[in-house]
């Protein structure tokens, strides 16, 4: 059975499907009005002969009323959940363009068949196989119900034909049986898989159109209250743990916080931009991490978001505390990369597969490290995902690096001495004049945590640190991952300047998504430049140097209870969609069939 892992995957790879139309309503216009103009010119040119005045007529009545046809699907539309200019067009270029392929086919077919004459039927058969797309995506898209999606579907195509052709062939067309009979067939193609297809995911899902509508309505219009409450009604009540390191001096107080949630779904649905919301809940003091988690716990509305961001302020249940650290240490192993510190007897392990990529890290692997720590003897363990090389989910043989490099960290710092340190914190609001970023960073910018140990001044060739050999470096973006090769071109960049940074880490918001890309949304440095993202992290350290001071540390945990999204839901809609795509093949395969009998048969 598909875990919710998978099922999310599958989801994703049926992300492409969404970005089957045209990048802006001015293209779905033109293609709109070219396809409709070539129409007109072709079945003048190739199936009856007319003057070029009577073409002009019929061009220019023609046209006309196509344009006044977008307002009137518009209008006929009204209603529905989702209805704007835009997708009228994108649905006329379509289906233009699909009725211009019939027509141009059927020439062909003439020319290949060696038939009398161009059957002037194919004008017909070609329009009501438009009409067939019509009603679907009205339907399964805009949401308007079977008979109001066949009468919007017909009427732009009707009187679109009867303006075109002369008064006497178009009654010979609509009077030709044969030529009827293949364009209800066609029809009935398509209003059979509009009733079929919002079927397919029953009985979890009353209507598979309700959520590919909500979807719509989300992605495109950022109206979320629909979606939200679809996610909610299938959402459960679930006791999650949030873990927080509090930093205190006299002065301020500063916070790492590792929250067993997932940011997501997307865009501004829910829980997407969590990481954001907990950054100002702790007043910009924060590092929101991304821990070992994925999408089956995204909270799903924004209501849950607010009931757990205020359960975050019961910050009672004190676990451990103190004054010192170990220094940070770094292990390699194949493609893995683990980086550790540790407070007392809490270790913290930063997980990579950069620069080779990886999506989340497999529950499982939190699983092991977690059962793996407490035989060691440690009370608890935080588990850092980094997030911070855009790729697939990792094989069982690479999970097993990450599992061996994890191991080996925390078996050294088990052994290792703990000292006073000093923390400094700094995020790109505190940059005068800073850079606005592209839609590849979330809101909460880029931060930097620098951590001096005050050891004793031996050198340790094997740690990795600064110029300063106490000190230590750790870069955070508040992204939904990174472009490959980004962390690397960083520490190069940084190593050139004397500064060693062992890791950077990516918060995975989600609130920067639903764009036209194979992911779904832009990775960090897919947009900003390299060298601009390395200058600011290196300002950034400069600002965290200046407020280096002296800290105490508390281990906080908090219990949540919230709704989470949970892996049964995601289970259904990727059953629902593979359920629908195979419907779709066997109704395209159908449709083919009844086109190629049509090209050939019809005289």
């Amino acid at each position: 059975m598909e875990n919710g892992h998978d099922s999310v995957s599958n989801i994703h790879k049926r992300w492409s499907l969404t970005r089957i139309n045209f990048s802006s309503y001015k293209i779905s216009l033109s293609l709109s009005l070219f396809s409709s103009l070539i129409i007109i010119i072709f079945f003048h040119q190739f199936y009856i002969t007319l003057n070029l005045l009577n073409l002009f007529f019929f061009i220019i009545i023609g046209i006309s009323f196509l344009v006044f046809s977008y307002f009137l699907d518009l209008f006929l539309l009204r209603k529905t959940p989702v209805n704007k200019i835009s997708k009228i067009l994108h649905v006329s270029a379509f289906s233009n363009l699909l009725w211009l392929l019939i027509l141009i086919f059927g020439y062909l077919a003439f020319i290949i068949f060696h038939k009398e004459s161009p059957p002037k039927e194919y004008l017909v058969e070609g329009m009501m196989l438009a009409i067939g797309l019509r009603i679907g995506i009205f339907n399964s898209v805009f949401g308007a119900n079977l008979f109001q999606a066949i009468k919007t579907a017909v009427i732009q195509p009707l009187i679109f034909l009867f303006l075109i052709i002369p008064y006497f062939v178009f009654i010979e067309l609509i009077s030709n049986v044969v030529a009827i009979s293949f364009g209800l067939i066609l029809i009935g193609i398509g209003v059979l898989w509009a009733i079929l297809a919002d079927r397919t995911g029953r009985p979890n899902l009353q209507s598979t159109f309700a959520l590919l509508q909500a979807f719509l309505s989300a992605w495109t219009e950022n109206k979320v209250d629909r979606i939200e409450l679809i996610l909610l009604s299938k959402s459960k009540d679930e006791c999650v743990e949030t873990n927080i390191i509090k930093f205190t001096n006299k002065d301020q107080e500063l916070y790492w916080v590792l929250p067993n949630i997932h940011p997501g779904p997307f865009k501004e649905i829910g829980g997407s931009n969590l990481p954001y919301q907990i950054y100002n809940h702790f007043s910009q003091k924060a590092v929101v991490f991304h821990s070992a988690s994925d999408h089956s716990l995204n909270i799903p509305s924004k209501g849950e978001v607010i009931k757990y961001l205020k359960s975050l302020s019961n910050t009672k249940n004190r676990v451990d505390y103190g004054n010192s650290c170990s220094t940070p240490i770094q292990v390699n192993h194949k493609k893995a990369t683990a980086t550790g510190i540790i407070f007392d007897n809490t270790p913290i392990l930063i997980l990579s597969f950069a620069p080779y990529g990886m999506e989340d890290i497999p529950e499982e692997i939190n699983e092991e490290l977690e059962t793996y720590s407490k035989n060691e003897g440690f009370k608890r363990l935080f588990i850092i995902d980094s997030h911070n090389a855009i790729g697939k989910k990792i094989e069982k043989s690479e999970n097993e690096d990450l599992l061996i490099a994890g191991k080996k960290c925390l078996k050294i710092l088990k052994e290792s001495p703990q000292y006073d340190f000093k923390i400094g914190l700094s995020n790109t609001h505190e940059i005068k004049n800073k850079l606005v970023f592209g839609e590849d960073l979330g809101k909460s910018g880029l931060s930097i945590i620098l951590i001096d140990v005050n050891k004793d001044d031996e050198c340790d060739s094997d740690n990795n640190s600064n110029s300063n050999n106490n000190q230590y470096v750790i870069g955070w973006a508040d992204s939904n991952n990174m472009k490959i090769g980004l962390r690397e071109y960083v520490f190069q960049h940084l190593k050139q300047k004397g500064i060693r940074m062992l890791e950077i880490c990516s918060s995975d918001t989600h609130e920067n998504s639903g764009f036209r890309t194979t992911e779904g949304y832009y990775p960090f440095g897919y947009i900003t430049k390299f060298d601009i993202i390395a200058d600011h992290f290196y300002d950034l350290i400069e600002i965290a140097y200046e407020k280096l001071e002296v800290y105490k540390y508390e281990i906080l945990t908090v219990e949540s209870t919230v709704k989470i999204m949970g892996t049964s839901q995601f289970r259904e809609y990727s059953n629902a969609l593979d359920k629908a795509m195979d419907l779709t093949k066997k109704c395209l395969i159908i449709t083919f069939g009844v086109i190629l009998f049509m090209l050939i048969f019809t005289n």
